[in-house]
């Protein structure tokens, strides 16, 4: 009897048909045609960069990643870093369990993200703009050819997942807006559900899946009460399944100098936290300056030592996180009105930085040597499938790390070169007196034009009626709640305003 070949399941043959239908429409082919300057750029760049560095750069985030796979592979057991959600720590696992080098394959899969992030660029462009054949090349070649993308894309860090599930999110939510079938409203709250597992911030996206919900269907809402009761219980499941333990210390460290001098929430408090809030507000008067690390932890000191001396067992650290976020929430709602120009100070800190690293001496044999070592136990277990090889002791490391790495010096001055493009038109900088070298006073570089284009363009394309406008008005307001969010409780570092690059 012949073999008669297995027929996929009816779910898949139907996604396949759908797909080759959309490959043949002649929209779908036009609209690649001009997408494809830029994806062979793209493409170019990315294979460039992985001849001269195929292996990964190591963050010194990157030994938190791992720590899902070392617990899997070594203990049996399936566990998430406290302080990283679901999405990342699973994809960067995949290539453990499949015995490749997952320091080679993770860059691969970034970089491919990378071009995928291209075409969701060009698609906003085809679906938002109405001349959009003029836009659609130079919006793609500049994503192309970003190298800040292309850094995070070589690197073990969260940032390219991260950024592209947030364009995914607004290419969805601009399709739902077009046309409200039950199809595209799961595709909707699956790219919520990934953008949410990406980075703890992600899941503050689920507001607007949210609004952009009320504002389609508030004339109907009787008939889509379904559709709210699902994104609502998602976004609650989510926010409780992607929760970490230092979002409060985070936030309630970079508003601390705010903090009253009685707490509602914290009788008695005051005498704990006043040597670390008076420090923070002495070096804010002499000019702007925020919380380091050292700052953080005096924070978390002060807060665990008055739970103890409460007995409301402030020694775990998610103990002292919650407790922080419920200090935080008190001072920011008492000082709500002062918290904007320290947004922007905080902004302003940063706004003509990198807001990746670099791929030269310093980056790759001083920071990463320092990574790779902080995390040798760990990185031994996962040799075999990190290096290659085994490799247990520092000297090892060391030789391994020298031979293996070397500078891509046009990438360098690719990254040079565009900031320098892009800081040159900005708002005066600042001056401040500097109280250890008088003569020398401290810049502080005015913040770049292009990002009051950027927040014009939000503003003007919510305004526009059409079809897509309660699409952009959900999108421009919660553009400007996520940006308020995420740097009155980041850390004062370039990165943090990745996310907003595109």
């Amino acid at each position: 009897m012949l073999d008669v070949p297995a027929r996929p399941p009816p779910a898949v043959s139907q996604i396949l048909s759908r797909i080759k239908a959309l490959l043949r429409d002649p929209h779908t082919r036009e609209f690649l045609a001009w997408c494809l300057p830029a994806l062979l750029v793209g493409l170019a760049l990315r294979v460039l960069l992985t001849i001269h560095a195929p292996w990964a750069y190591f963050h010194d985030d990157a030994p938190d990643f791992l720590a899902t796979p070392d617990r899997l592979l070594n203990e049996f057991e399936f566990d998430l870093h406290s302080k990283k959600t679901f999405l990342v720590p699973i994809v960067f696992t995949i290539p453990f369990l499949l015995h490749l080098p997952a320091l080679i394959v993770i860059p691969l899969f970034q970089h491919a993200l990378g071009l995928v992030l291209v075409g969701l660029v060009g698609l906003l462009c085809r679906l938002w703009f109405r001349a959009w054949r003029l836009f659609i090349v130079p919006l793609t070649l500049l994503t192309a050819v970003n190298p800040f993308f292309l850094w995070y894309e070589h690197t073990l860090m969260a940032e390219t997942i991260y950024i592209v599930c947030t364009v995914l999110v607004a290419v969805v939510g601009t399709l739902y807006a077009l046309r409200q079938s039950r199809g595209r409203f799961i595709l909707l709250c699956a790219a919520l559900f990934l953008e949410a597992g990406a980075r703890p911030e992600g899941k503050l996206l689920f507001g607007f899946g949210l609004f952009l919900l009320a504002l389609l269907h508030w004339r109907a809402w009787r008939e889509n009460v379904v559709r709210f009761a699902v994104m609502l219980v998602l976004a609650v499941g989510t926010h409780f399944a992607t929760k970490t333990a230092q979002a409060g210390l985070l936030l309630y460290t970079s508003v601390a100098r705010f903090t009253p001098a009685e707490l509602k929430c914290a009788p008695g408090f005051d005498p704990y936290i006043a040597p670390v809030r008076d420090d923070l507000q002495r070096r804010w008067e002499e000019r702007p300056q925020f919380p380091r690390v050292r700052d953080r932890r005096a924070v978390a000191d002060a807060v665990e030592r008055y739970l103890d001396a409460r007995e409301m067992h402030g020694t775990r650290h998610s103990d002292v996180n919650a407790f922080c976020l419920k200090l935080a929430m008190e001072t920011c709602r008492r000082n709500f009105s002062t918290l904007p120009e320290h947004i922007w100070h905080k902004f302003r800190f940063v706004a003509n930085e990198a807001p990746s690293g670099r791929l030269d001496n310093a980056w790759l044999f001083d920071k990463q040597r320092e990574a790779y070592l902080d995390a040798l136990p760990r990185n031994s277990r996962l040799a075999h499938n990190l290096f290659g090889r085994e490799m247990q002791t520092p000297a090892e490391m060391n030789t391994w790390i020298d031979t293996h790495y070397g500078e891509v010096p046009w990438l360098n001055v690719l990254m040079d070169r565009w900031l320098a493009v892009v800081n040159a038109w900005r708002f005066p900088d600042a001056q401040f007196p500097n109280l250890q070298y008088p003569d020398v006073p401290i810049m502080y570089p005015g913040v770049p034009f292009y990002f009051l284009v950027a927040a014009a363009g939000l503003i003007a394309v919510a305004l526009r009626r059409g079809t897509l406008q309660p699409f952009h008005v959900a999108w421009c307001l919660t553009m400007i709640a996520f940006f308020y969010t995420i740097m009155l409780t980041a850390n004062v570092r370039p990165r943090f305003r990745f996310v907003f690059e595109p």
